[in-house]
């Protein structure tokens, strides 16, 4: 596992370089304080004491790792999973409604809005696995058992349940309806029936 430190390191660089037209200790200090950075480094630090050996060592550190994910995921509004293997140089540009649990290479970059995770429904039991040098943008979905090659942009609203090679854009959210089971009876228990009134 990299070590802690280098992984927020690589981290921090891709902030700085975002905020670097400010002057170099402007953007030191915003980047080191940016929402993103901050919920990264939870997510890193909750991974460091899922690490520690042997487990009962890791419960205080674990403790603190709990109390913290609250109130980031209240204030924030960015929840990374403490199970997700994300490599170095994670950017969160945007504020809210980002869930992420996945496996990620180096370099990916994540914008408002953005689910990564299971299918849901028990469909799947796994998430999905991404390469390098990735970016989802807003809104996106990446859902279920499947592979995002390197290189990969994913446009905003889009929905991707599928695998995609490496180097491809992938945009647009079709929509494919069907009924669901019964779904025409139950839509007949529930229309109103018409009562005649007594003569």
């Amino acid at each position: 596992m990299t070590p802690l430190f280098e992984l927020l390191s690589q981290d921090l660089r891709r902030y700085y370089r975002a905020e670097s037209a400010e002057g170099r200790r402007a953007a030191a200090f915003h980047a080191c304080f940016t929402y993103g950075f901050i919920a990264t480094c939870l997510y890193r630090y909750g991974r460091w004491a899922k690490s520690i050996r042997p487990g009962w060592l890791s419960l205080p550190f674990k403790l603190v790792y709990r109390v913290l994910k609250v109130p980031m995921e209240l204030v924030f509004g960015i929840d990374i999973s403490v199970n997700s293997n994300i490599g170095p140089g994670l950017y969160i540009g945007h504020f809210g409604g980002i869930f992420l649990v996945c496996d990620a290479g180096a370099n990916l970059s994540v914008a408002q809005g953005v689910t990564i995770g299971y299918k849901g429904a028990g469909k799947s039991d796994r998430w999905p696995r991404i390469g390098d040098n990735v970016y989802i943008g807003a809104g996106a979905k990446v859902i279920g058992d499947i592979s995002i090659g390197e290189g990969v942009v994913i446009g905003a609203n889009t929905a991707v349940t599928k695998d995609v090679p490496a180097h491809m854009r992938v945009v647009g959210a079709a929509v494919r309806m069907t009924s669901l089971p019964d779904a025409g009876e139950k839509r007949r228990r529930t229309q109103p029936v018409a009562v005649e009134s007594p003569p």
